[in-house]
């Protein structure tokens, strides 16, 4: 009796996997094969390594897809695993398919060329016939270089060639596919005269003047043959227009209105190539839309028309999207429109024309709209491939204070485009929509040049570091005096002895202790002040609860900075560590006396070894001034539990003003789905707040609330801002 032979699958890892001492990334491509006790086992093509898993950890993948992954670097599959829909378009790519590349360009699929890889899988080349306006330009790609496929039926393609054959015969119908048809402007009675590109002003980033949305009632060209219902030149619709040397030129339309100096309505088009004489959007000094240098066009409304390249030859039902349909999400956006416009609107630039309000800059969230923003399912950051630690700072860094909003403005010579992603694609629509799309948040980490980084799991500390530091070299959020040398960083981690007594400490007693123990002082009162918890890695924490103090006074721990004394209320003039811990000072506060009161607190017996540290403070400062006192105020707290973080955020000066985030909340759609992201109220964290640290420390964690248990217990990053300083740096 033969035994029934076991069927192969190949697949593809989307968890990194210990097996012994191998490990196996996300990304790695290999063959399974099921095993009786419903565990998979794993032949790896990458390398020559093998495994025993369990199917959640794969992703099954087709012949095509394989083959397709293996010709990538593992670091850059990541970016497919995470777009299943456009991964299974470009390996089912066909002849006659339209493709748009990521140089934004627009052609054809001519031929496709495969060679050996591994067994049978085959590695693909593909030849682009592209739109350009030329004509007969073909280019070999990698398929890895498409961003979108909208692939017609066979019999839509059988048309489609039918009509290209013709157009090759006939010179108005050639005229039509390159769009030039002189008789097509005549019919949509548009102008085809010669246009002064000195005449017009250009185009900058984005509009900040109100926009005129009402599109002129331009009849456009209908091509009998193909059937084509053109839709009406509005915002967002794809034009080409005549330059003064009479080359067609092509665009997007960003503006309509009136021109103070012309009666006629003009039109702002954002060119996809620069130009000499163009602008960033500006006309005359007033703004009217944005887009980069030398790329914006004005011009009269009535000279503009629809782009012939995709007009000509795509017909309005014979194609469906298949890696961006109706109704799908594009960069986080609906779509409700017909494949037409559609493509008139993505086939040149990748995705759905950016709304205007998110290319301006966008205040974080107030009190009173927070909740109706933020709160629910698939709202803040969108979790994928570990992002949580990134995730969780970014939302706690912008989406309710400004605290780090200049870093998004300062004139950078290089990693301008990081700062660009972070601040349009980020910060913005998080704060104008209450959502940000994974596929947003794997742009900016591919942007931060550092592989591990798109996919290993890594601290917030890391990322802050790599982001404000190596990348967009910012100056260091703190400055700390330790033997008088400054030392600069981006956050501090608190370093202290155990100590038995303290059971239930506040960041407050922490940061005092911590500052006491390493001999340091601030240079300067931080506008952010980003503190990690006592503990080491993930797993070990010195103290079972921390209490996050609502306010941190850092009054103490300036340096050169008058500073009262502990007893009297004078100027104080040496400070005593040993002091701190005395059960008779009220332990655990900062102890600086005045000459005075220092010698009758060390006349006692128990205190006549102490070592006490002489202050610095100005000469010219008064005994008896009233000394300020300076303090941060905290707005975010990071958590993790079980190697995942998790944010608390406080939106409002209200003491019940606190949201949860969770940036993998829930997952729909199993293996191939994606992670759900969700914003909760929590009040109840504010309510314990208010208790003093002697309640707080008597509460038993099992009564305690789900969120303030975690919030309290698993405390691992506090967020501090001083609202007086942040708007001036």
């Amino acid at each position: 009796m033969s035994s029934k032979k076991k069927a192969k699958q190949y697949c593809v890892f989307i968890k990194d996997f210990k097996d012994g001492r191998q490990y196996f990334l996300t990304g790695m491509v290999g063959i399974c094969e099921r095993e009786p006790n419903r565990k998979v086992k794993v032949s790896v093509l990458d390398e020559q390594m093998h495994c025993t898993t369990v199917i959640t950890n794969l992703k099954l993948l087709s012949k095509e897809e394989a083959g397709f992954l293996l010709s990538l670097k593992l670091p850059d599959r990541s970016r497919w695993l995470c777009n299943d829909e456009l991964l299974k378009s470009v390996c089912s790519l066909q002849r006659n398919d339209v493709v748009q590349l990521s140089t934004n360009k627009v052609g054809i699929v001519k031929d496709i060329l495969s060679l050996s890889l591994y067994s049978e899988l085959k590695k693909t080349h593909i030849v682009v016939e592209l739109l350009d306006g030329i004509g007969g330009k073909t280019q070999t790609v990698h398929p890895s270089e498409i961003v979108c496929v909208s692939s017609s039926s066979s019999a839509t393609a059988s048309l489609h060639a039918e009509e290209r054959k013709l157009s090759s015969e006939d010179e108005e119908a050639q005229q039509k596919l390159n769009g030039r048809s002189n008789l097509a402007s005549q019919r949509s009675g548009l102008s085809s005269s010669e246009t002064n590109v000195a005449d017009y002003p250009a185009c900058s980033s984005l509009s900040s003047a109100e926009h005129h949305k009402d599109p002129s009632e331009v009849q456009h060209p209908s091509n009998t043959a193909m059937n084509l219902n053109i839709p009406d030149l509005e915002i967002g619709s794809m034009v080409e227009v005549k330059a003064k040397n009479n080359a067609t030129v092509y665009g997007v339309l960003r503006w309509i209105g009136k021109l103070s100096a012309y009666e006629e309505d003009y039109a702002g088009i954002e060119l996809d190539y620069e130009m000499k004489e163009c602008t960033d959007g500006t006309f005359k000094g007033q703004r009217f839309f944005r887009c980069a240098s030398n790329r914006g066009m004005f011009i009269k409304l009535a000279e503009c028309k629809p782009d012939g390249r995709f007009l000509s030859s795509l017909p309005q039902d014979g194609f469906k999207s298949s890696s961006c349909p109706k109704g799908t999400p594009v960069d986080g956006k609906p779509i409700g429109e017909n494949t037409t416009t559609f493509l008139l609107r993505t086939l040149s630039s990748g995705k759905v024309v950016e709304d205007e309000d998110l290319m301006e800059d966008v205040p974080p969230v107030t009190e009173s709209e927070a909740l109706l923003k933020m709160e629910g399912r698939m709202k803040g950051i969108q979790g994928h491939y570990n992002s949580c630690y990134l995730d969780s700072a970014l939302f706690s860094l912008f989406s309710f204070s400004p605290v780090l909003d200049s870093i998004l403005h300062l004139p950078l010579k290089q990693e301008e485009k990081v700062q660009e992603i972070l601040r349009r694609e980020i910060v913005n629509p998080l704060r104008k929509t209450g959502f940000v799309s994974a596929e947003s948040v794997m742009k900016l980490r591919k942007s931060l040049r550092c592989e591990s980084f798109t996919f290993e799991e890594k601290d917030p500390e890391e990322f802050l570091t790599l982001l404000l530091h190596q990348v967009l070299a910012v100056d260091p959020l703190i400055k700390i005096r330790s033997c008088d040398k400054i030392q600069e960083c981006y956050s501090y981690q608190i370093i202290m002895e155990q100590d038995n007594a303290l059971k239930v400490p506040s960041v407050q007693q922490l940061l005092e202790r911590s500052f006491l123990t390493c001999n340091l002082k601030f240079e300067e009162i931080p506008s952010c002040l980003i503190i990690q918890m006592p503990r080491f890695g993930k797993a070990y924490k010195m103290f079972p609860k921390i209490v996050p103090s609502l306010e941190l006074d850092v009054t103490d721990l300036l340096y050169n900075t008058p500073r009262e004394c502990f007893i009297c209320g004078r100027l104080a003039e040496v400070e005593c560590y040993q002091c701190v811990m005395d059960p008779y000072l009220m332990p655990g506060k900062n102890k600086q006396f005045c000459c005075l009161c220092n010698k009758q607190v060390h006349i006692h017996r128990k205190r006549q070894d102490h070592v006490t540290q002489k202050l610095d403070f100005p000469v010219d400062v008064s005994a008896t001034a009233l000394f300020p006192r300076y303090k941060l105020e905290l707005f975010a707290v990071l958590c993790i539990q079980t190697s995942h973080y998790v944010s608390f955020v406080k939106y409002g000066p209200s003491k019940t003003s606190w949201l949860f985030f969770d940036s993998m909340a829930d997952r729909q759609g199993g293996v191939k789905g994606r992670n759900i992201p969700e914003i909760k109220a929590c009040p109840q964290v504010g309510e314990y707040l208010t208790m003093s640290e002697e309640e707080l420390a008597s509460v038993d964690l099992k009564q305690m609330d789900e969120f303030a248990k975690r919030f309290f217990c698993d405390m691992y990053m506090c967020m501090y801002q001083c609202p007086a300083l942040y708007l001036y740096r």
